[in-house]
């Protein structure tokens, strides 16, 4: 039978139906005697503050009274109550009281951060998050057939998606003691909601106990929740175990005092008693095993605790030497624990022609069977240093959870209801997975950082290919947003679309798993080959026009070996796939032009060589023969750092400097020759370089902002904005800004295209 703890002072739960002053009074005595009886419990603990965060609740109860009928301080005390028997610190009992009260709005996480610190409202907060995420699953309609089905694997997804919103085990912990209190209070509620909220915990909640070791939640969260689901199967086994309880005891009784004396005789001191089974369990193994009631060995069971391990293999010896031991029926959980840490030995015997189970293990094992992740707190008094060492046992918990999944026999069907509210959930970014529902209410496990259009192709490489939007939570968001745990995602796609190159393109942030760049590259291998060199040499040309050079200038066999391709033509269809991406592509166009700082190992050496012409500009460049003279980057063309240049002597403005293609200087030179000079860059740039870009954009309320932060964040500098809307409401913005080089002006132009509204970013030089 389930052994439920003392009962709260009535007057704890009087509040809510009265607010007298006749009452407070009574429930100020009866948190005195809590208090005092906690304090018990923790070995005479200060609990100073615990005292303080219940004296808050309870005003903010009272003051709130009229218009509420919550009593959020008796839920806060009740499960603070449950906590205390678990040993934990008083932060956590401090943020079990608080919660309820935060929940329904009496009392704000800014006031507890204000009077209570950082860790109490980290706690809170950690509760809200995983509270709303498991409103979300219990109340997610795709999930009836998972519970009903017993789908191990979406069953293991709803327990890594709670574990996922928080890197604090306690935050669990104040959950289960919040499920527990809910129900135990579950005996004057309406049958809907028993059976509704026991669900819930014998899918969810009493596996999560488990997992975390903590027997004493695990067993009472089973029964109870197992009495709601099935009162008759519940009373059925419960009677049979009345019938016999006496002849049990009796038998039980005889058997301690038996085996207590021969551990005396040889010397090994050891605490024995029999141990109830719980009635779930019971039930477990009559329907997993089709086995009666009287053909259960273990429903007598003796415990019997010693103080060291090698004492726990003598006391197994000796009882085997008493009793038979029934064969196959010899588990060793201290040599092969269990995945949440249990460990001791367990054996079968035929005792007094009766089959016994007999579990052996340390009185540490038995505190860690007990309390489990618990077992690991050192709560002291007047100090509040807790070892947190215990946290591992939350990151064992994720690693089992990846290959574990206990089988639930529970039928469970979540309410219908939808809801939306993830404003909590999204604050927590500790862990290294997400878990988002799909449209139809699957739960799917992704990296962390990946986008809509990582989902679609974790779904299947056709969605992927032929998505062209998305929704999540019921709002269009772009390919390139970025998943939170909980969150339903939505992928439309069309029967006619195709991939996107600029998928492909890493900083442009559309996908970010290795899974979904694979799936795309496969797809752009697989088309054919004409139309791969086609949409190569557009983009390409695309890229290089952008940048306001030449396709011409390029001689795409220059870069055959370094990407160790036979053709040029290879190159374009590389591009296509991603087996190149075009970053790559522009950073050797680059080297090729003695270009880019951003990469050390492209560095070349200049042509001309500083200590012969002895000048060297701020623009960082080389003038040959030519000492103390005044030097200007032309607008005409305005060369970018690692483009090739030379210089033109001009009249009265010293030397000009222009790109060797411009057509402004093949002109001058033409008319006077013997004014060109040689001139290269400097190895590194000293500095940015103007140049002048042009958008085109729908006109829109505060288009210029989001343009200016997407420059800023590329750490570019702008120096003039020029701004024209036109009555047809396209704007053409002309800004000068400083790149280092045009890799980073590649990338910055890139960016800018995919901002919305945006039709073109382009470079601007002197015609075009």
């Amino acid at each position: 039978m389930v052994t439920v703890r003392e009962q709260l002072p009535e007057q704890l739960n009087e509040l809510s139906e009265e607010a007298t002053v006749e009452h407070a009074v009574e429930a100020q005595q009866a948190l005195a005697t809590w208090l005092d009886r906690v304090r018990g419990i923790l070995d005479g603990a200060a609990l100073n503050q615990l005292e303080e965060v219940a004296q808050l609740v309870l005003q903010k109860e009272l003051a709130s009274m009229a218009d509420s009928r919550v009593n959020t301080f008796a839920t806060g005390i009740g499960m603070a109550d449950i906590l205390a028997h678990l040993h934990v610190d008083e932060d956590t009992l401090s943020a079990a009281v608080l919660y309820r009260s935060v929940r329904e709005g009496i009392i704000t996480l800014e006031e507890i951060k204000t009077h209570f610190g950082e860790q109490v409202y980290n706690l809170v907060k950690g509760t809200l998050a995983m509270g709303k995420l498991s409103e979300l699953i219990e109340k997610n309609k795709r999930l009836e057939d998972h519970f009903n089905n017993n789908q191990r694997e979406h069953l293991s997804g709803i327990y890594k998606m709670l574990i996922s919103v928080t890197e604090d085990v306690r935050v669990v912990l104040i959950k289960l003691a919040e499920r527990t209190y809910a129900l135990r209070e579950l005996a004057k509620s309406p049958k809907e909601r028993q059976e509704r909220v026991a669900r819930e915990i014998l899918t969810i909640y009493s596996p999560l106990a488990h997992r975390l070791g903590i027997a004493q939640l695990k067993w009472e969260l089973e029964d109870l929740a197992f009495r709601y689901l099935a009162p008759e199967r519940y009373k059925e086994i419960a009677s049979l175990l009345n019938e016999k309880r006496l002849e049990r005891e009796q038998y039980i009784q005889f058997v301690v005092e038996k085996l207590k004396g021969e551990l005396a005789a040889h010397d090994i001191h050891a605490e024995i008693s029999g141990r109830v089974k719980h009635i779930y369990s019971i039930y477990r193994k009559m329907k997993s095993k089709n086995l009666s009631f009287d053909q259960l060995y273990d429903i007598r069971a003796v415990r019997v605790l010693v103080e060291s391990i090698p004492e726990c293999y003598h006391a197994l010896g000796i009882v085997h030497q008493i009793w038979r031991h029934i064969p196959h029926q010899f588990d060793d959980y201290i040599t092969n624990p269990k995945a949440n840490g249990y460990r001791s030995l367990h054996t079968a015997v035929i005792a007094e022609n009766k089959s016994l189970e007999i579990q052996i293990r340390t009185i540490e094992m038995h505190e860690e069977a007990e309390l489990g992740v618990c077992s690991h707190f050192n709560y002291k008094e007047g100090s509040k240093n807790t070892d947190y060492s215990f946290n591992h046992r939350l990151h064992s918990l994720r690693s089992v959870l990846e290959h574990y999944q206990e089988r639930n026999d529970a039928n469970v069907h979540p309410n219908e209801d939808e809801t939306e509210d993830f404003e909590h959930i999204q604050d927590f970014e500790g862990f290294e997975k997400i878990y988002v529902f799909s449209r139809d209410g699957d739960i799917k496990e992704l990296p962390r950082g990946s986008t809509v259009l990582d989902f679609a192709y974790h779904v299947h490489t056709e969605v992927g290919n032929k998505c062209y939007a998305a929704r999540v939570n019921q709002r269009y968001v772009p390919l390139t947003y970025t998943l939170k745990t909980g969150e339903q995602v939505e992928i439309l796609t069309k029967k006619d679309r195709e991939p996107n190159r600029d998928w492909l393109v890493n900083s442009l942030g559309y996908i970010k798993t290795a899974r979904a760049r694979d799936k795309l590259r496969h797809w752009f291998r697989q088309q054919d080959r004409s139309k791969n060199l086609e949409v190569g040499r557009e983009i390409l040309n695309k890229e290089l026009s952008r940048l306001a050079i030449h396709p011409k200038s390029i001689d795409l066999n220059d870069y055959c070996n370094h990407f160790n391709v036979k053709t040029g033509d290879d190159i374009l269809v590389a591009l296509v796939s991603g087996d190149i991406s075009l970053h790559a592509m522009i950073n050797q166009v680059n080297r090729h032009m003695h270009l880019d700082q951003d990469e050390p190992e492209l560095v070349l050496k200049p042509t001309l060589n500083p200590r012969a012409s002895h000048t060297l500009s701020a623009h960082g460049i080389l003038i040959d023969g030519l000492d103390n003279v005044e030097l200007h980057i032309a607008q005409c063309c305005q060369p970018v750092h690692g483009e090739s240049i030379a210089g033109y002597i001009t009249l009265n403005r010293g030397v000009s400097i222009h790109k060797v293609a411009c057509p402004d200087y093949m002109r001058m030179i033409g008319l006077e020759p013997d004014r060109a000079v040689e001139a290269d860059w400097e190895m590194q740039p000293t500095r940015g370089q103007s140049v002048q870009i042009v958008v085109e954009a729908y006109d829109r309320r505060g288009l210029l902002k989001d343009l200016t932060q997407v420059i800023f964040s590329d750490q570019i500098n702008i120096r003039q904005v020029n701004t024209i809307s036109e009555a047809d409401g396209i704007a053409n913005m002309k800004l000068l800004i400083e790149v280092k080089g045009l890799a980073q002006l590649s990338r910055l132009l890139a960016r800018l295209e995919q901002q919305p509204g945006i039709i073109s970013a382009r470079r601007l030089v002197q015609g075009n």
